[in-house]
């Protein structure tokens, strides 16, 4: 089993990658062993920023192809009851 090293390199390689949620988990752990690290506190607050904005995000655009896809299902019915 390999240990991952926590660093704030590994960190940045991850968030350059789309992985927020892990370089975040990263961030975390440095500042367990360093709480006075401010760069990992500011990160940690930036990516949980941008973590729940793409969630938000996301939860939008599947509330707009819903409405979509209840449309077309109305209309869909609406025909085959012609």
């Amino acid at each position: 089993m390999t240990l991952e090293p926590k660093t704030k390199t590994f960190a940045g390689i991850y968030e350059s990658q789309g992985h927020y949620a892990e370089a975040l988990n990263i961030y975390i752990d440095i500042l367990k062993e360093n709480p006075l690290d401010e760069e990992s506190a500011d990160n940690v607050k930036r990516l949980q920023s941008l973590i729940k904005e793409i969630s938000e995000g996301n939860k939008k655009a599947a509330e707009i192809k819903i409405s979509a896809l209840e449309t077309f299902l109305q209309k869909a019915y609406s025909y085959k009851n012609i």
